[in-house]
This record gives C-alpha cells, sequence and structure tokens, in this order.
C-alpha cells in the first residue's frame, strides 16, 4: 500500500488501548453508588462521547456544567483506581508509531477523554511525549461525532483534512473522522469489519500489527 498521509490522529480508548471493559466497569459502580441507576456495559447512554454528555445521558437530565464536571472527574477517578497498572498498547503500537517517525509523518491524540483521563492513560503506557499534538474534551465546544476535534488537530498539524489518517475503534469517532474528510482505518477492538465499513471506515485491522502489513506491503 502506498502510504500518501502527511499525518495520522489516533483516537485513545479503544484504539491505542483497550480500555472499554474498565470504563464499562467503571461507570456501573459509579452509577449505581453515586447516581442511584443501573447502567450495563454496552448501555447506548455510554455512548455520547464526552464524559459530561455521558453523566446527562445517565441522569435523563439537563446538568450544569459545574455538576456535570463534578461528577465526570469522581467517575474518572474511579476509573484510574481501577486501571492503574492494567493498561497495555494494542499490538504493534509501538513499532507502527516507530514506523511513522521513520517517514516523518506527524502524529496527534485526538480524544473525547478529558485531560485528567489523557494525562493518566499516557502515564500508564508511558507515551507521555508520544505525540506531536494532543485534543481532549476541554479542547472543543463539540466533541465526537462531530469533526471538531479532527479538524482542530489537522489545523495545529498544519495538514489539511484529506492528508490524514484517523484510526478509530468506534462508529462515533469513524464519523466524526469522515465528517472532518479525513481517510479512516478501524482497530477493531469494539467493531466487527462489517460495521467498521458501514460506518464508513476505508479499511479496518485487528491491530497494528495486522496494519502494519497492509502499508508495508509492496
Amino acid at each position: 500500500m502506498e502510504f500518501p498521509f502527511k499525518a495520522v490522529l489516533f483516537d485513545m480508548d479503544g484504539t491505542i488501548t483497550d480500555t472499554t471493559p474498565l470504563h464499562d466497569a467503571a461507570w456501573s459502580e459509579f452509577a449505581r453508588n453515586e447516581l442511584g441507576v443501573h447502567v450495563a456495559a454496552g448501555d447506548p447512554r455510554l455512548a455520547p462521547g464526552r464524559t459530561v454528555d455521558v453523566v446527562r445521558a445517565v441522569l435523563g437530565r439537563e446538568v450544569a456544567d459545574e455538576e456535570a464536571h463534578r461528577l465526570g472527574v469522581a467517575k474518572e477517578r474511579l476509573f484510574h483506581d481501577m486501571a492503574r497498572g492494567k493498561l497495555e498498547p494494542i499490538a504493534g503500537f509501538a513499532r507502527y508509531r516507530a514506523w511513522l517517525g521513520q517517514q516523518g509523518i506527524k502524529t496527534a491524540l485526538v480524544t473525547n477523554a478529558p485531560w485528567i483521563n489523557i494525562e493518566f492513560t499516557l502515564a500508564e503506557l508511558d507515551l507521555a511525549l508520544g505525540f506531536d499534538v494532543i485534543v481532549g474534551a476541554e479542547d472543543v465546544a463539540r466533541g465526537k461525532p462531530h469533526p471538531d476535534p479532527y479538524l482542530l488537530a489537522c489545523e495545529k498539524l498544519g495538514v489539511k483534512p484529506a492528508e490524514a489518517l484517523v484510526h478509530e475503534d468506534s462508529a462515533l469517532g469513524i464519523a466524526a473522522g469522515i465528517a472532518a474528510g479525513c481517510k479512516v482505518s478501524a482497530i477493531l477492538t469494539g467493531l466487527r469489519p462489517v460495521a467498521a465499513r458501514s460506518a464508513g471506515a476505508h479499511w479496518s485491522a485487528v491491530d497494528y500489527e495486522q496494519w502494519l502489513t497492509v502499508v508495508q506491503a509492496p
């Protein structure tokens, strides 16, 4: 595969490390103990993206920004307690990142996660200096599935969206990348190949080891 991109933009949860089971467990415990609401893994209320948006969806009512932020921080602290020492990068990620560096390709982390989770996750994975640009929940007025996070990342990197490749693991994230005008390659931690294609992904791979066999093919 000829690799025509000047930048690669990575989602975080489910894309550089598979945190979904831990987030589901944290939401379930937090919702039960702090909100008095039952939330199971895969609950559609967990899909809106940013933590503050999920808080509002779980409660089923409008929540003032200050309260939503306070509750969101409490949930993420619980996630940190559950996840500490357990996070690992998706297979092949380190080798892929090294290959991108050798090609002179810029990288960005673009996530709906709040900065307290970005800092925690990158520290756990020893990736604190791993990206040229980082865009988190607080950096945009609208998170994914809106294109705003990816558009901001491209602007900061100095590339056009058509020159950027997005890696995502969810239909919501794929939609954001497509809406921004980027090409998308799905990492199949949370989707099957047919679902990734239906969401708009141009390619898919189970992990970065498999993806490298595609991009390095003659």
